[in-house]
């Protein structure tokens, strides 16, 4: 009988034969990969086998300097210490993974003995960030202290890898002044990376293409010309073996690091340090005045004045160049230097520290009050309102009783009268109206002339504002500048769209709160020095120049910056004549609003030598619900008075205005702020500004005379 199951010799030669397709198979794979790599892949293997053994390692190129109008360096490089960690030599020099975290942990503690706070996990993190290639060395502490390089260089055994390499970092000679001009540097973030990746090619070799460790220019100048003061990265090649051991340089490939190139400002350090210094004075008198405020019986009507912030700009309004810009309070661009604390930055930004690293110069945003004044009497004299078929003639005088009601209400309201804080019959025509800041006077021309006009020159304010550069940026070389708010009917009708207003109707009293610069009015403190630079050479708007050279390393100029005119206004002397007049009583006339800062030196103001250089200012006093009032004061000289006979021969030099949150009335505190800062200026004794290395010797030389005087007269 045959039987149907098979035999064990005829299993074992099927298994066998399934294994042979198998082996075939995979022989058959082997042997056509090999041939895809050495006949199609052949070319691109070759240079992937070149590239393993070369090594390209970037050096870092110093930034270029920034200097102030007179060549002082005010940002410039230093070497310090810094220590890093190579990770192969780690990786070489430590048996394992927990021999590894236990040295780390003692650079941690060495390093924040030393005085440089350091955690285990900042010093992982490094170790552990992708941008740091397998040939470099990792920082992680910057500008430690010296005796470090000892201790740790004795001590190879204790920290395999680490050493103390020196590398250049930003230093500021002057300290904490134009910390806002200046900005700062920061580590470059993923998002500013790939912004400037495309911006140069790596490949040349004049280009200056970034690494993911570099830093780049975070705010200020710094930022805005990145380009410039950024250097040609330098670069070393190197020939490594399979292990990764270096065989030798490839000299020929080497190129050195070029620094960047140097930006000059416009900026005057000496002005810059009198307008930052009497900016904090001028807080400080109205943090004053408000606790003798706080202890009158009435105390409780008016808001705390505060006094913790504010803004001072000077420019030249024969250019347009910024002389000086100052915000307060203001912050130690050095604290960013090797990267800055999260708490600290947390403390830099926080609005209940009143956000010392804003720069409140462009962005902060305030009503203007009556420093708005003279755009509105410009407004009204090109459309007639004051003329001779206006409100008033020119020389028609008003009686101004402080209390203004407007006639053509439709309904009997409180709405339709307005008052003035200061009360007192007094005749005023337009001169003298800006002279005492009458606002009244104003009041009727809103009322009463601009907003009967024809529709679209009821506009006419804005118009003005918009022409003396109010409610645009000013286009000055900082980043992040705000535009403030020139409010009209679109502007109520687009926020009402939105559901920020409840009401999309354009009302009498709108455009009477306009006239005298409040209402939702605002504007920043630059853009205010701006009009009035306009206003001081006749209607020449620039845009504000912050630098005016860029130069090489070696010296030689890469490009100067001109004046920039963004337009040129219509202002015939017809119309700003009579202004100019009013404006030169707010300083000289006893009863002018700033009068007292400029005549009064046992008031807090100065003994001006207006006989000779006078000066033309307007004070402001902007209110905001629940706070204090605060504070403006802009002027500019020397100017003409014709009415005294006094002829400078010459175009105003500088204006000034000067903005304290919180802080009262303008003629009390923001005037004596510019009053202080003109009156140097005028004579020419403005204080040089020391560095931070002069001041600490001042400081050791007084201290020494104290101890000879102590020890009775010796040698210190």
């Amino acid at each position: 009988m045959v039987s149907d199951v098979p035999s064990s010799d005829d299993a074992t030669g099927v298994r066998l034969r399934i294994l042979g397709i198998v082996a075939l198979a995979l022989f058959g794979a082997l042997f056509a990969r090999l041939w895809y790599l050495q006949v199609l892949e052949h070319e691109t293997l070759q240079v992937r086998a070149q590239a393993n053994v070369i090594r390209v390692v970037t050096e870092p190129a110093p930034r270029g300097r920034i200097l102030d109008r007179n060549g002082r360096v005010l940002v410039d490089n230093r070497v310090v210490d810094v220590v890093t960690v190579d990770p192969e030599e780690l990786a070489a020099g430590t048996d394992g993974a927990d021999q590894r975290r236990s040295v780390l942990l003692a650079l941690a503690r060495t390093l924040s003995r030393s005085g440089t706070l350091v955690k285990l996990t900042d010093i992982e993190a490094a170790l552990a960030d992708p941008q740091y290639g397998p040939f470099e060395s990792v920082p992680v502490a910057v500008d430690v202290a010296d005796d470090l390089l000892v201790y740790l260089g004795e001590r190879p055994d204790l920290f395999p890898g680490v050493r103390v390499e020196q590398r250049t970092v930003r230093s500021y000679p002057y300290g904490t002044l134009a910390a806002h001009v200046l900005g700062y540097v920061g580590p470059i973030t993923g998002e500013e990376y790939a912004e400037v990746q495309g911006r140069w090619d790596p490949a040349d070799p004049e280009g200056k293409a970034y690494r993911r460790d570099d830093e780049i220019g975070k705010t200020g100048v710094e930022r805005m010309f990145e380009d410039e003061l950024r250097g040609i990265p330098g670069r070393r090649v190197y020939e490594v073996d399979r292990r990764g051991e270096i065989v030798r340089e490839i000299l020929s490939e080497r190129r050195d690091p070029v620094p960047g190139n140097d930006v000059w400002l416009t900026v005057d350090i000496d002005v810059q340090a009198l307008v930052e210094s009497q900016l904090e004075r001028g807080l400080a008198r109205a943090r004053a005045i408000g606790e003798l405020a706080a202890s009158s019986p009435d105390a409780e009507d008016h808001p705390d004045i505060v006094g913790r912030a504010g803004a001072a700009v000077a420019l030249d309004p024969r250019d347009g160049t910024v002389v000086a810009m100052a915000s307060y309070p203001t912050y130690d661009p050095g604290d960013f230097v090797g990267g800055i604390s999260a708490r600290l930055f947390a403390e830099l930004t926080d609005p209940a520290n009143h956000s010392p690293i804003l720069n409140r110069a462009i962005q902060g945003t305030y009503s203007p009050g009556s420093t708005f004044k003279p755009f509105t009497a410009i407004a009204a004299l090109s459309e007639g309102v004051i003329g001779t078929d206006g409100v008033f003639r020119l020389d028609e005088t008003y009686d101004d009783t402080g209390v203004y009601t407007y006639p053509f209400c439709s309904v009997d309201s409180d709405t339709c009268v307005f008052s003035s804080p200061f009360r007192g019959a007094r005749a005023v025509d337009l001169r003298r109206a800006l002279t005492v800041s009458s606002d009244t006077y104003f009041y009727k021309l809103a009322g009463e002339g601009f907003f009967q006009l024809p529709r679209g020159r009821d506009e006419a304010i804005q118009t003005t504002a918009r022409a003396f550069g109010f409610g645009s940026p000013t286009g000055v070389a900082l980043p992040y500048e705000r535009s403030g708010v020139v409010p009209d009917r679109a502007y109520l009708e687009e926020g009402f769209s939105r559901g920020v207003f409840i009401r999309d109707q354009w009302y009498a009293g709108d455009t009477i709160n306009l006239a005298i610069g409040q209402g939702d009015l605002v504007v920043t403190p630059l853009q205010l020095a701006n009009a009035y630079a306009a206003l001081a050479n006749g209607g020449v708007v620039h845009q504000p120049n912050l630098a005016w050279r860029v130069t090489a390393p070696d010296g030689s100029i890469v490009r100067e910056i001109g004046p920039r005119v963004r337009r040129d206004l219509d202002l015939p002397d017809w119309q700003r004549q009579p202004i100019i007049d009013g404006l030169l009583g707010v300083t000289s006339d006893p009863d002018g609003t700033a009068y007292e800062a400029f005549n009064r030196p046992e008031l807090g103001g100065v003994d001006f030598p207006l006989e000779t250089w006078p000066v033309a200012g307007k004070t402001g006093t902007s209110e905001k619900a629940g706070k204090a009032d605060t504070a403006l004061f802009v002027g500019f000289g020397p100017v003409d008075d014709p009415r005294r006979g006094i002829d400078v021969a010459g175009a105003p030099s500088i204006v000034v205005a000067a903005v304290l949150e919180e802080s009262g009335f303008g003629g009390a505190v923001a005037a004596p702020v510019v009053s202080h800062v003109l009156e140097p200026v005028a004579e020419g004794d403005v204080p040089v500004a020391r560095t931070t290395a002069e001041i600490a010797e001042e400081a050791r030389r007084r201290a020494a005379e104290s101890l000879a005087a102590a020890d009775g007269g010796g040698t210190p």
